[in-house]
């Protein structure tokens, strides 16, 4: 019997093995992305364990890990494409029927309605990146800029801050020195569950029993870290805006800035000092619900620290005033002197080099029913939240949406508003789902496209997490994909081609090819590529250079899919030499970029544990990301300091008909976004989809643990099993994310689909999201508690 299997190149030109032992690929059920080894068996996993050589996680992993086979052998697993029938109903199609015939949609839409007509939504999901690199760039030739994202989702806040402040490349991540810090302001976040860190259990001892260094975490509940931190800070859920405008304005306040800083590497700090003059910090604290001293205290501390910064995530993203919240961040950083400082915050990269692009100042593209601006961040692409999708549908617009792509995600369950999702479908006229799985979102869709599973296809995790190092870890397939699903970038290279957006390579180029892996081949075939692909009058010629060395190149890499790695690879030998020469070594001084792009590339395909790219001189880290012809940080961009009043103007406000506060989304250890489908992959006792309620708020409306219950808002209600939890404050509930998969209850292909907990986005509302990047207030969702409706069902 053979142990190898032959598969499509665009998995891998080799032949894969069905039996091998310590096969290293990376966890893809949150943005950790621990590595891990795999032992597989006739082409399935049979054990995980992590790896000790990841160069970042070093052997971490947490449980979720161990249930990847959960998520790639399932019944609802996708093998072959599917076109929907009249009826409602899929059938199988081949490929080359998929790919025609949505290629043959897509042109004529853009024909009739123009490039903006056409959408992407997702695009790149946990550990799961390299899919991105292509379709951003077809997107580009398309010549739409619409990209729903869900980091926009999250986190494109800080990267508009980034802009406006600094003129920092949008490639850059500004974050946590948290190896060498003294002190952490911790908001908005539990990584102990979260995960948000690197290493994210053991990185935090380092703290314990440590007097010079000192954790103080800002948090409504008590959590697993609040019990490890030298001081909690339990304010009243939604007042993270107030708090942190307290704290900017005591610090500035009380002069506890860093002058010498302040007077040669900023400018506006006087504009800033009349904004934060009205502040009142005793009503601050008020608002907050905790005493002054708490806000006081943390600013003398923060501000005297040999090395502060913060660390936060959805907890404060997703909540209101979340683009305030992230400037006033960046303000108390900077006038503290925290600013790219060791123990301070840095600029962490990925493995894109930074670069400015020369339209950067120019006025964005915008959404067409709100007016909101799309923002640059990871690349230079802009990126909307997915808060925006459904009117850009629905708009009555010229240039609305018409057709989209949705590339592993699934708004039905994971983005706001599932009504509004609803609604707008009616009026999508091409709905294309590439998918793993046959989710709620794939069975809206007038075209299924099967995908590979993380583990089955060439992949990287490209999330910033060490700071100076630029990590890559770049994976082969660990097993082999089911049926016929494809890698995501041979879709895209598929329909790109049907489309004849991109004319085929030139025979030139063809033949540079041939040779482009050998000494001194590389650079003949880079250089003509761009001189070909400039050729066309263009503004950017990358969507092109892009694909002519996936068709012309990729059959000669390990896959074709590596093609944009090959290109990266020599792209950050030509735009950061001196930062792969201090990772490499110092033998490597001296090298032309194509020899020094040939052996990153060589590195990167090799050390499949992951390698690092680039290391970053910290003692320029400033010079570098600040873009302004000055060279000073811009501390009061004008939409900021006005929405400093708006904050004061607005105390929190009460609803006497939903008085409870929905932390909508929260994590534990058996959610893992929408990505895992069989439910039985969560173990141990549950409720696991449950409504945490403070006990006192429990016994007042006369419920028990156990309890079913009716959560309702203005947009919509749901019955779900009550907790009493001792770690919630009254007033206070939670909901977890990942819940709400119509499952089969016996596991069986044709079985009746039964809902998996609940969908917390049935009571999110789409429109409740910040004025700035659309980012939605999951975390202050206003609901109400009563005794379960027997009529309700689930999700209504």
């Amino acid at each position: 019997m053979s142990t190898t299997t032959t598969v499509d190149p665009s998995v891998s030109t080799s032949p894969l093995a069905l039996d091998a032992t310590d096969v290293p690929g990376a966890c893809n059920l949150c943005g950790h992305n621990c590595g891990l080894l795999f032992d597989v068996e006739g082409g399935r996993i049979k054990k995980i364990r992590p790896d000790d050589r990841h160069a970042r996680t070093e052997g971490y992993v947490c449980n979720k890990a161990y249930s990847i086979p959960k998520y790639i052998d399932h019944v609802q697993r996708l093998e072959r494409p599917l076109r929907r029938r009249e009826d409602g109903t899929f059938e199988e199609i081949s490929w080359d029927t998929a790919v025609q015939e949505i290629a043959a949609k897509l042109t004529q839409l853009r024909n009739d309605h123009g490039p903006r007509s056409m959408a992407v939504f997702g695009l790149g999901g946990q550990a799961n990146h390299l899919g991105a690199l292509y379709l951003v760039n077809y997107l580009r030739q398309i010549g739409s800029d619409r990209w729903f994202c869900a980091w926009a989702q999250e986190k494109t806040q800080h990267n508009l801050l980034d802009q406006w402040m600094f003129d920092s490349p949008p490639m850059t991540w500004l974050h946590i020195d948290k190896p060498n810090t003294r002190y952490i302001v911790m908001i908005g976040t539990n990584p102990r569950i979260s995960n948000n860190s690197t290493r994210a259990v053991d990185s935090y001892k380092v703290f314990e029993g440590d007097e010079d260094k000192r954790i103080v975490v800002v948090d409504p509940r008590t959590t697993e870290m609040t019990g490890r931190a030298d001081r909690h800070v339990r304010l009243q859920p939604g007042s993270d805006a107030y708090f942190l405008l307290g704290l900017a304005a005591a610090i500035v306040q009380e002069n506890l800035v860093d002058e010498g800083f302040l007077a040669h590497r900023t400018e506006g700090f006087e504009a800033l000092q009349n904004a934060l003059a009205p502040v009142d910090i005793d009503e601050m604290a008020r608002r907050c619900g905790i005493d002054v001293d708490d806000i006081r205290l943390t600013a003398r501390e923060f501000a005297t620290a040999e090395g502060a910064g913060f660390v936060y995530d959805l907890g404060l993203e997703q909540s209101w005033f979340s683009t305030l919240t992230a400037y006033l961040m960046r303000v108390i950083l900077t006038v503290t002197g925290n600013l790219a400082r060791t123990g301070g915050a840095v600029f962490h990269e990925t493995w894109i080099p930074p670069m400015r692009s020369a339209d950067r100042l120019d006025e964005p593209p915008r959404a067409v029913a709100s007016g909101i601006q799309g923002i640059k961040a990871l690349s230079d692409f802009h990126m909307y939240s997915y808060n925006l999708a459904p009117e850009e549908i629905t708009a009555d617009h010229p240039e609305r949406v018409r057709a989209l792509i949705v590339d592993n995600a699934n708004p039905w369950l994971s983005a706001a508003d599932t009504h509004a999702w609803d609604e707008a479908r009616k009026q999508l006229e091409l709905l294309v789902c590439v998918e793993v799985a046959m989710t709620e979102t794939a069975r809206k869709a007038d075209y299924v496209l099967p995908s590979a599973a993380s583990q089955e296809k060439w992949e990287t995790s490209i999330f910033p997490r060490r700071y100076p190092q630029v990590d890559v870890h770049l994976r082969p397939p660990v097993i082999p994909p089911r049926g016929e699903s494809l890698p995501e970038p041979e879709i895209y290279a598929r329909i790109i081609d049907a489309m004849e957006l991109i004319e085929p390579a030139p025979a030139e180029l063809v033949e540079l090819a041939e040779k482009a892996l050998e000494p001194g081949g590389s650079g003949a075939f880079l250089l003509k590529a761009l001189e070909l692909a400039s050729q066309y009058g263009e503004a950017d010629p990358q969507p092109r250079l892009g694909h002519w060395t996936y068709t012309t190149l990729g059959d000669k890499l390990p896959a074709r899919a590596l093609a944009f790695p090959w290109l990266l690879a020599h792209l950050n030998a030509m735009q950061r030499s001196a930062e792969v020469v201090r990772a490499f070594g110092p033998e490597w001084e001296g090298k032309d970029p194509f020899t020094l792009g040939a052996e990153a590339f060589r590195r990167m395909v090799e050390h499949t544990e992951g390698f690092v790219l680039a290391e970053i001189d910290p003692t320029d880290a400033l010079d570098r990301n600040i873009g302004w012809e000055n060279g000073r940080v811009r501390l009061a961009p004008e939409p900021m300091i006005e929405e400093i009043g708006r904050v004061l103007s607005n105390p929190p406000q009460r609803d006497p008909d939903y008085p409870f506060m929905l932390a909508g989304g929260t994590r534990s250890g058996w959610t893992a976004n929408t990505i895992q489908r069989d439910p039985s992959w969560r173990k141990g006792r549950g409720p696991h989809c449950a409504v945490s309620v403070n006990a006192e708020d429990a016994e007042r409306l006369g419920f028990e643990s156990g309890d079913e219950v009716t959560v309702s808002s203005r947009r919509g209600g749901v019955r779900l099993p009550l907790v009493i939890d001792r770690k919630m404050l009254p007033g206070h509930i939670s909901i977890p994310n990942g819940f709400g998969a119509l499952y089969p209850a016996d596991g069986s292909v044709d079985g009746e689909l039964v809902m998996s907990g609940v969908s917390v986005n049935v009571l999110t509302d789409a429109q409740d999201r910040d004025p700035f990047t659309g980012c939605p207030h999951h975390k202050q969702v206003r609901c109400r508690i009563d005794r379960a409706d027997a009529a309700l069902s689930s999700n209504s």
